[in-house]
């Protein structure tokens, strides 16, 4: 059938389903039941409407309405209608909503009678990319004339092959009770070719002949169109009944079937701790393998070859990817970034101005009109500062070395000095976290801080609440408004920053003796994140369950102390091990409850 029609935008869509497959490796990716009752579903189709002869003298008027297009009783029916001499009809499309380069597409359908009637299923391209009809290609899967009751029609169009030419290549069949009974009209369309079936058997093959797209318009995605037109150029060749007054299509089913794999798409945390268990997977039908990959130093702990893997992450931030294959089909997935989420460990976090060589690790944002400078000396950030425009919100930042958790670091401390005449009139301190969002419910805002030459102590304890959608688990930068918004104020001046850090106000300190060389946990048993501390420094942990299997490993720079959240492990005892790489270590058992 040939369309006219304006330029849609077009969006691509593959649902993967459960469902049986058909022959081979070919799996369904896309279907419609017809279950419901009412409008057809919206997630699948859209309507096309209007009159004006479609191109081939049709006289319907196309609607979206529920008197020429229903689902009622497990199949939808498209119901042409004459009222007062005008006919109206459906013409529903998966334009917008699906479209696909190559598979099976089954519609089991019952079809209507009368002379005059035109239904059609057909598939038209998503995109004219070798221009408009028929150079893109039309793929007509059933078509039917009333004049001719019974045989259906399976045909191409192309540049070199249409009926403009009298070159269009098709065939067609006899189906006896095709108004009575439900049928399969089908299409296998591949690289090489397109074949039609009626309820199976095959009538007419296509074959690529592998020339140029004016006969072979087909590798690129196509959408699926079903109709019923009333009169036309073929459709009307022998004229319209007068005392037809209605057609109806009905439509058990519909559904697409492929050799080729949709691409997998990973999901899992975008964020993980160092040593953390994490789950990886992808959505796709049976019959599939899986080869993952992950960076050096993850370890698989299960599911390897699965559609789910679980690992054991290492300290550094990296990339996922997964590639899906089967007997017909190999395809690889778009690399799913993961970072490393940082939980401090101990009372303190502190935040530093300057780096290992002394580089500046603050920026100035000091917006239109204004001007900030930065600098370090003896352990303080010197902010001097020229705000003309305290509307352009002038702010300094620091951005976190990796995405850390500060739940439990909630407590704010900072040291600000200012000469006499210097200080800003406000300041205001954020923690900004992977959704650039702020908890505006709790701010650590300071009001005309104090201008007497001396350092002054400010803190804040931050709620850590999430109900605004912040999220203090990610939190990615620190940033330092002053003189800002309506209430600041324009001038010039200095003030420095000293001693600025987040405390765990919950830590609870454990003095060891300095010749105990004793591990000591605490709590234990574990109430809360555990508390590993050795008058030895070590750079390595594990932890055994106990049948000796290691479930967690972690390495890092050596130190006296370090946390370990154990709320994922089951109930148990568990041997805590740490190590110093050169032949030491020391061993407890710890009690899970």
């Amino acid at each position: 059938m040939r369309l006219f029609f304006p330029i849609v935008l077009i969006i691509f869509l593959s649902v993967p389903l459960q469902a049986k497959s058909q022959t081979g490796c070919s799996q369904l990716v896309w279907a419609d039941e017809f279950n419901g009752e009412g409008a057809p579903d919206p997630a699948r189709w859209n309507f096309e409407t209007g009159g004006g002869g479609w191109g081939n003298n049709e006289l319907q008027f196309y609607t979206d309405n529920r008197n020429n297009s229903y689902v009622s009783n497990g199949t939808l029916k498209i119901h042409a209608r004459k009222n007062n001499g005008t006919w109206t009809s459906a013409r529903m499309v998966t334009s917008g909503k699906a479209s696909w380069k190559y598979g099976r597409f089954e519609i089991r359908a019952k079809l209507p009678v009368g002379r005059g009637t035109w239904p059609a299923l057909w598939m038209m391209p998503q995109n004219s990319v070798y221009g408009g009809w028929p150079n893109s290609g039309e793929i007509d899967i059933m078509e039917h004339v009333g004049y001719d009751p019974g045989r259906v029609y399976g045909t191409v169009h192309t540049e070199a092959y249409n009926h403009k030419l009298n070159t269009q290549k098709g065939g067609n069949t006899l189906v006896s009770n095709f108004s009575t009974a439900f049928h399969d009209y089908a299409i296998e369309w591949s690289e090489k070719e397109i074949k039609w079936f009626v309820d199976g058997n095959p009538y007419f093959t296509f074959i690529n002949e592998n020339k140029t797209y004016k006969e072979w318009p087909f590798n690129h995605p196509f959408f699926l169109i079903f109709n019923i037109a009333i009169g036309g150029d073929w459709g009307g060749a022998q004229g319209v009944d007068p005392d037809l007054t209605e057609a109806i299509m009905e439509i058990d089913y519909v559904r697409v079937y492929s050799n080729s794999l949709a691409a997998p798409v990973i999901t899992g945390p975008a964020f993980v701790t160092p040593g953390q268990q994490a789950v990886f997977s992808v959505t796709q039908p049976g019959g599939v393998q899986y080869q993952w990959k992950f960076p050096a130093g993850v370890t698989v702990v299960s599911g390897e070859g699965t559609a789910t893997v679980t690992v054991t992450w290492n300290d550094q931030p990296g990339e996922v990817t997964v590639k899906a294959m089967n007997a017909c089909d190999t395809v690889s997935s778009a690399p799913f970034p993961v970072a490393i989420q940082s939980k401090p460990e101990g009372e303190f976090l502190t935040i530093p101005f300057t780096g290992p060589n002394n580089q500046l690790l603050w920026s100035a944002i000091p917006g239109d009109q204004n001007q900030i400078s930065l600098r370090a000396e003896n352990g303080e950030l010197i902010v001097t500062y020229n705000i003309q425009n305290p509307s352009a919100n002038p702010h300094i930042g620091f951005a976190l070395p990796a995405v850390t958790d500060l739940t439990r670091h909630k407590k704010m401390m900072v040291r600000i000095k200012a000469m006499t005449g210097q200080a800003p009139s406000n300041i205001r301190f954020d923690l900004v976290d992977t959704g650039d969002q702020v908890d505006l419910n709790d701010l650590f805002r300071i009001d005309n801080p104090t201008d007497v030459g001396q350092f002054r102590d400010y803190q804040k304890t931050f709620v850590m609440g999430t109900t605004s959608g912040w999220q203090p688990s990610k939190i990615k930068l620190i940033r330092i408004y002053f003189n800002y918004g309506v209430l600041g104020k324009k001038g010039a001046g200095e003030f420095a920053l000293k001693d600025l850090k987040l405390q765990d106000p919950n830590y609870t300190r454990i003095n060891i003796p300095a010749r105990n060389q004793e591990l000591i946990l605490f709590p234990n048993p574990v109430t809360a994140p555990l508390e590993i501390r050795s008058a030895r420094q070590f750079s390595t942990l594990r932890i055994h369950d106990m049948w000796g299997r290691t479930i967690l490993s972690r390495e890092f720079s050596l130190r006296n102390s370090v946390q370990s959240d154990l709320s994922g492990l089951p109930a148990g005892f568990y041997l805590i091990e740490v190590a110093d790489g050169k032949g030491w270590k020391e061993q407890r058992m710890v009690i899970k409850p």
